[in-house]
């Protein structure tokens, strides 16, 4: 063996060990964080959704995309049934359940925004996120509800210009109701609260494995993460504004679930804005306990938001005298006791909600024949379950 080699086998066996050696304490690095840190103590009551979260070249990561084409439908929707509750002079107006059908759908260009017809034509619905969360079954059978309830309304319609009797169809005041006396358009227009936008927010949006998403990298051709993005559809489905109003005295109002955030629960209203707004940051953080936390805050203050609403609209119901104004409260009321079928962070399901509304709703009148001690057990059976 030559004097080189004698001299370089022992060294490349140096160096190979040497090699090994390293490989079992290497560490790999961990992956460099999508964006710079943000301080919680930033954020405020008036510190503006949309524009806060940025990139590093400055640019807004938010983009609240389908939620809020959907909650610019969902509005269309309502402000159509609404058509059929004006005040005198005002002539009431019947419905076609095929336009009905349609705005739930997105099918045909149903809407008056042109946008929202192209947003249709790609497949943005609303009835298709009705109840995503549920397993196939059951969430067919809740978009079958409002189907139903959709027809009911049309059908009820014929009898808009008529004065509503016990069997009969037609208007209590400026309020239309159905031959039972109960005011459709309210059933259905707070049954979506539950099933559309609290379910997408608190059981598809927030949920353990969105907020699991990948956190890593932008989408592509996007600027938002997953995660990023779960979260600010989540607030798209509450609100469209850039900042959040959580004073129900000032006007305009905020819209459906977050009108009611500030209504029926308004000394919560602020801290779920300020979640929103932590909870964003925190994925920014990449700080997995704090968002958590902001995301509980959410469901839960949401959820009681629905509960507040059923239980202060039976009690209306009862303390009204005139059969207008007790026809409008029992018909909200019994739309957000079907919307808490959704809330399961408090245990609520199907079953338990429809043993509430069957006890509301099961009487030989319907309407015409509830008692107060029939409203009285949906309440305590309410305030129990969602310790109210």
């Amino acid at each position: 063996m030559s004097l080189f080699n004698r001299i370089a086998a022992p060294a490349l066996v140096l160096v190979g060990l040497g090699l090994v050696s390293c490989s079992k304490d290497e560490v790999t690095p961990a992956a460099p964080a999508l964006r710079a840190k943000m301080d919680y103590a930033t954020l405020t009551g008036t510190t503006p959704y949309t524009t806060t979260f940025k990139d590093d070249k400055g640019a807004a990561t938010v983009d609240l995309g389908t939620s809020a084409q959907r909650l610019d439908m969902f509005t269309e929707l309502n402000n159509y049934m609404a058509t059929v509750a004006v005040a005198a002079p005002a002539t009431p107006a019947t419905l076609d359940a095929a336009k009905l059908r349609n705005l739930y759908t997105g099918a045909n260009a149903p809407f008056v925004s042109a946008a929202l017809n192209t947003a249709a034509a790609a497949g943005v619905q609303l009835r298709d996120k009705t109840a995503a969360s549920f397993p196939d079954a059951n969430a067919t059978t809740v978009r079958t509800y409002i189907d139903t309830k959709l027809v009911e309304l049309a059908t009820a319609s014929q009898s808009v210009n008529q004065v509503a009797t016990p069997g009969n169809a037609g208007r209590l005041g400026r309020y239309l109701v159905d031959g039972r006396g109960f005011e459709v358009n309210q059933i259905i227009q707070k049954a979506l609260l539950g099933a559309l936008l609290l379910d997408q927010i608190n059981n598809v949006l927030l949920s353990s494995s969105s907020l699991a998403a990948n956190n890593s990298k932008v989408v592509d051709t996007k600027l938002y993460s997953e995660r990023e993005h779960n979260w600010d559809l989540a607030y798209g489905y509450l609100t469209s504004n850039a900042t959040m109003l959580t004073d129900y005295n000032i006007t305009p109002r905020e819209r459906f679930l977050a009108g009611y955030l500030n209504e029926k629960n308004g000394s919560a209203s602020p801290g779920v804005y300020l979640a929103f707004l932590k909870g964003r940051a925190a994925i920014v953080n990449n700080d997995d306990a704090t968002l958590k936390a902001q995301a509980d805050i959410i469901r839960t203050e949401l959820e009681k938001t629905l509960a507040k609403s059923a239980v202060s609209y039976l009690a209306s119901w009862k303390s009204a005298a005139a059969l207008d104004v007790k026809a409008h409260a029992l018909g909200e009321g019994l739309g957000f006791i079907y919307a808490l079928r959704f809330c399961t962070k408090a245990g609520a399901d199907a079953a338990w909600t429809d043993s509430v509304l069957n006890g509301l709703t099961s009487g030989s009148q319907g309407a015409w024949s509830l008692t107060n001690a029939q409203a009285d057990a949906a309440i305590t059976a309410i305030n129990t379950k969602f310790s109210l």
